[in-house]
């Protein structure tokens, strides 16, 4: 046993090794995902994969490996009960890799049996973990493994103790405790109670819904905090990066809560139908959290007025941290983008948060992101609303987008409903909202260094 694994993590090694000539960082991002995905789909096809003995379509395939793969969460068929076990273990398999990376996973391996990680693997790595430089990101990528084993256990304990206990499912609910600690860390909101209802059912499960949060929180503000953290335990000491990935998660979440909570609280259908205001409160908590890129959701969305679906729509598309096991544009990329819009406002020619100057090149970069993020998804949106031929509300099918687009995987059940170039619209979305647009628009492109500047003449703007 230990010999083969031996071998196939050799074979493993040198096959990137090969593709580490031939490829640059984000190419290598890309065709790993890629690769990640295709084989999903091929065991998720197989007929021992679902409950029935059948075959799943290829394209249904596909979208499921792909959602699981990136985190997303969205679903074409029912996860409760579509799959058997050993369907639901490649989701899960596919949950963990995606979430924590394969380069991540790849480092850990080849650590392990004394492979050395040389200049260009540890420039892979980097490209993968979103970083900005190479130094450190062997330590960063086993503290990541860490990290992540250490507070699914954690968590999956108390959820395995809940499940088994006060919800009395016994042994199965030990499985189900670990498989949800590791779905909600990784932020990929797939859930196993089937109907399509997530967690609908426990709006009022205090242990459930504080695990589930607690998970999405710590998983969605990036490793490279944790790490921080770790290291730092004082205010003071924290890096800039930290300190404003905590400062936007806060007033995402607190500020999310109350917003919710104000637009629903007199809905009958939702907040205003929930006996006390406990339950009120900490459902609020849940979706503003759970919009963080999460995908579980404890209010049946459809009934939700469509002011709260809009302002649902913001908190997704600004998403997760970098770093972390979501998606989005990104806490620090919004809040950098605001402060620069404020400061220009002002006549302040630097971008200035906690008492530090922002690069010029860093504030670029988040209107590029911003940019490219925002063209992909009005993109993904118009070719969905000429899909969908009219059959759903149009502010559907922009929640169905832009969760796809942050790997955030809260539906409003027209999931199921598209047709085969509808799904391979939100299978693209969800894969570039993953690996990051920018990654993906860089894997087909040759970047090259202008050897000629051009004269400068200025233009009327605004």
């Amino acid at each position: 046993m230990v010999k083969n694994l031996l071998f196939l993590i050799n074979l493993l090694h040198k096959w990137l090794k090969l593709l580490n000539r031939s490829l640059n960082g984000s190419q290598m991002v890309a065709f790993t995902f890629a690769m990640l995905i295709l084989c999903g789909s091929l065991l998720l096809m197989l007929p021992m994969a679902s409950a029935d003995g059948s075959s799943m379509r290829f394209i249904d395939a596909l979208f499921t490996a792909t959602s699981t793969s990136c985190v997303t969460g969205l679903v074409v068929v029912d996860t409760g009960h579509y799959f058997s076990w050993f369907g639901k273990l490649v989701m899960i398999v596919l949950i963990q890799i995606g979430g924590l990376g394969i380069m991540t996973l790849t480092t850990l391996l080849s650590v392990a049996v004394g492979k050395r990680i040389n200049l260009r693997e540890r420039l892979f790595i980097q490209e993968s973990l979103n970083l900005n430089e190479p130094s450190g990101v062997v330590r960063l990528s086993l503290n990541v493994v860490k990290y992540a084993l250490t507070i699914e256990f954690i968590f999956g304990t108390i959820l395995a103790w809940h499940f088994y206990s006060a919800l009395d499912m016994g042994l199965t609910g030990i499985a189900w405790g670990y498989w949800h600690a590791i779905s909600a860390f990784c932020n990929a909101g797939f859930d196993l109670f089937g109907d399509y209802a997530s967690l609908t059912g426990h709006y009022n499960d205090i242990t459930l819904n504080l695990c589930i949060m607690a998970l999405i929180t710590i998983g969605g503000i990036g490793f490279t905090v944790l790490d921080d953290l770790r290291r730092n335990r004082k205010w003071k000491k924290l890096r800039l990066h930290s300190k404003i990935v905590l400062t936007a998660s806060a007033i995402l979440t607190f500020g999310g809560t109350l917003v919710i909570l104000a637009l629903e609280y007199t809905n009958p259908a939702t907040l205003g139908g929930m006996p006390n205001e406990l339950d009120k409160w900490m459902a609020a908590a849940f979706q503003a959290v759970t919009c963080r890129t999460a995908g579980f959701n404890t209010i049946d969305l459809t009934d939700m007025r469509a002011s709260s679906l809009f302002f649902m729509v913001l908190l997704m598309g600004i998403g997760a941290s970098p770093t972390s096991t979501g998606g989005g544009m990104k806490t620090t990329t919004v809040l950098v983008l605001l402060v620069s819009t404020w400061g220009l406002l002002h006549g302040k020619r630097d971008t200035v948060l906690f008492d530090r100057r922002i690069a010029s090149e860093t504030v670029d970069k988040a209107y590029n992101v911003f940019t490219v993020c925002l063209l992909w998804m009005l993109g993904a949106y118009f070719l969905l609303l000429i899909c969908d031929g009219g059959l759903h509300r149009a502010d559907y099918v922009l929640f169905e987008v832009v969760s796809a687009f942050a790997t955030v995987g809260l539906g409003v059940g027209i999931t199921p409903d598209w047709n085969d170039w509808g799904k391979l619209i939100l299978v693209l979305t969800m894969y570039a909202g993953r690996i990051g647009v920018l990654t993906f628009v860089l894997s087909f492109l040759h970047s090259k260094d202008d050897k000629i500047r051009y004269p400068s003449e200025n233009i009327m703007i605004g």
